[in-house]
């Protein structure tokens, strides 16, 4: 009978069994005196896969199940947990050498489930759901500068909705690959000192961290836009309403409008312009760009003031003493020369004295009446015999002429034709001080456009300074033009009242007549002088302003001032008002020839 013959290595151990025990075997000739065993069938034996190593002194679960510790053949990783069939599955801790170390579930020997993370590099902590050993799943991350997310991870990293806190930032929105992407809104923090964060708010669509596509942006200074941003910046169509007021609809290119408004422009039909004392005038400015084309946009502030020229005080004067006290500095103009502030207002001018239609038209007749020697001589046709016995007088009275401008008050008795020492005057000089006007207020643009209507030149303040500098100017020139020694005044008025009543008493009523003529003109520049001291106290005084237009809007839009504008004024005296002609009865020459025959026919009778 022929038994299995168990294998051992150890070929004494058969050697030593008993004859009983030993099976029979049956042996096959190969050859000479050589033969082999047979082929032994046993019965493997299977061992439990287990990743303990024999070097491993731990304590390791019977069979591989159970709660143990494991150091890795590597000496890197440690895991200490729950087993199962030798693996890692349950709840357990692997610690890594660097101090990194992952306390969760396990699964088939993966990091699998929900569990917490320690990155001991970045010392960021995480907290939420796993896959294989990467962060999949909703979780959340912890910074070490405070910051946080929580959100959707994709492998490791940040994708779909999430939530990330910042010490200076807040968004929650979609995420991809780490990077904002989609619609989300982000918070800023409030204003810092370093400028890191602005109180801005955002909501719209993002793209690779940028802000991209449609979106409204909610400036800190209460700024809106509404529109399409690209790779940050405005552009495309929107709207932006500035916090100074400003609102601009249209196109974006890169962070600015396609038709950016940079200088101003006042429209005008003739330069430099005229306007009248006491007549209002209107102002219209446009904001153009480069291309003069006019800018729509809405809002912009822009002010007009008026300036007159500059004239620099001379040393040692009591207006060079008083400018250093002075805050209007001078300002610098396209024209060649400086000016400083001059009243400008929209309010209406009172008329406490004569009515207007009488102030002009006294002051109008002011002015004809300075030709009236012009009228005398067309007539001299017809008095030519007194023309030439007037020629010493005519002398005479321009001699007198200039020794009333010179003096006033001078001794007229003597026979001759009196000279009035004080026009009468109708207007009321007022001498207490007058408050100034109000300015004209600043205009907010519509589509590009400001219009100013009923603007006056207001009167001059007192001790205006290029009036006063202007003055001493005159006064100056006139002392050294006439480079005369003084005459005592006494001997003066009595030496021309001699020759006045010597040669007044010897001419003709013809030649008074003439005298007369050729002493109105200096009567009547006193009166035009007096005339425009008074409107000067109601109205500008007459010459040259300039106009000033600047963009005051504050802040200023995007941090641009648009340039300012300047215009010339011309200010002249009011046009005399034609007054109608009464119409009385036409002469009729043949009555007059038959009444005169019948008056003559009954004195013959």
């Amino acid at each position: 009978m022929t038994s299995v013959l168990a294998l051992y290595r150890n070929h004494d151990a058969l050697m030593n069994m008993s004859s009983n025990q030993q099976p029979t075997l049956i042996l096959r000739k190969l050859s000479v005196d050589e033969y082999v065993l047979p082929k032994i069938h046993t019965k493997k034996i299977k061992r439990v896969n287990s990743e303990r190593k024999p070097f491993s002194v731990n304590p390791f679960p019977k069979l591989g199940t159970g709660h143990g510790v494991y150091v890795f053949e590597n000496q890197y990783f440690k895991y200490e947990g729950e087993w199962v069939k030798g693996k890692k599955h349950g709840f357990g801790k692997l610690l890594l050498k660097d101090g990194t170390y992952y306390e969760g579930q396990f699964n088939q020997g993966e990091i699998t489930g929900t569990g917490f993370k320690f990155f001991s590099e970045t010392k960021c902590k995480y907290k939420g759901q796993f896959l294989k050993g990467e962060m999949h799943g909703r979780g959340i991350m912890e910074f070490p500068d405070s910051s946080e997310y929580e959100g959707n991870f994709v492998h490791n990293r940040k994708n779909g909705y999430g939530v990330m806190r910042t010490p200076l930032t807040q968004y929650d929105g979609g995420y991809q690959g780490n990077m904002r992407h989609g619609e989300g809104r982000m918070v800023y923090a409030p204003m810092r000192y370093d400028k890191t964060s602005n109180g801005d708010r955002y909501e719209g669509y993002w793209v690779a961290d940028k802000r991209h596509g449609p979106g409204v942006l909610h400036c800190a200074d209460g700024s809106i836009f509404d529109g399409n941003f690209d790779n940050d910046e405005f552009h495309g169509h929107g709207l932006y309403r500035h916090i100074s007021g400003v609102i601009y609809d249209g196109m974006w290119l890169k962070g600015f409008p396609a038709k950016m408004a940079s200088k101003l422009h006042i429209v005008v039909e003739n330069t430099p312009m005229v306007i009248r004392q006491g007549t209002p005038f209107t102002i219209t400015v446009q904001c153009l760009n480069d291309e003069n084309e006019v800018v729509g946009d809405e809002g912009r502030e822009i002010q007009i003031t008026a300036g007159f020229k500059y004239y620099q005080p001379s040393k040692g004067s009591a207006l060079f003493d008083m400018i250093e006290d002075v805050e209007d500095k001078p300002i610098d103009t396209p024209f060649g020369y400086q000016v400083v502030h001059y009243p400008l207002t929209n309010q209406e001018q009172e008329n406490d004295g004569p009515s207007e239609e009488d102030e002009e038209q006294e002051l109008s007749q002011s002015q004809t009446q300075l030709d009236l020697k012009e009228d005398e001589d067309e007539n001299q046709n017809n008095k030519e015999e007194e023309i030439k016995e007037g020629e010493d007088g005519e002398k005479l009275a321009e001699n007198e002429k200039q020794d009333d401008e010179k003096e006033d008050g001078v001794d007229n008795s003597g026979g001759g034709v009196e000279e009035p020492d004080e026009i009468p005057n109708n207007t009321t000089t007022e001498t207490e001080s007058v408050p100034l006007p109000p300015p004209v207020p600043n205009c907010r643009s519509e589509e590009g456009v400001c219009v100013w209507n009923e603007v006056y030149l207001a009167p001059a303040p007192p001790m205006y300074r290029p009036f006063v500098a202007m003055e001493e100017a005159e006064n100056d020139k006139k002392s050294s033009s006439r480079g005369k020694p003084a005459i005592n005044k006494d001997d003066r008025r009595s030496s021309i009242g001699v020759v006045r009543h010597n040669t007044c008493s010897s001419i003709s009523p013809g030649l008074q007549r003439v005298v007369t003529a050729a002493k109105i003109p200096s009567i009547l520049d006193k009166m035009r002088r007096q005339k425009e001291k008074a409107l000067e106290e109601k109205y500008a005084k007459t010459g040259e302003y300039v106009l000033m237009v600047h963009d005051v809007t504050n802040p200023p839009f995007l941090g641009r001032t648009i340039e300012p504008a300047f215009l010339l004024l011309k200010l002249k005296r009011p046009e005399a008002k034609k007054r109608a002609k009464k119409e009385g009865k036409k002469w009729d020459t043949s009555q007059h020839i038959r009444r005169s025959m019948v008056a003559t026919e009954g004195s013959e009778d």
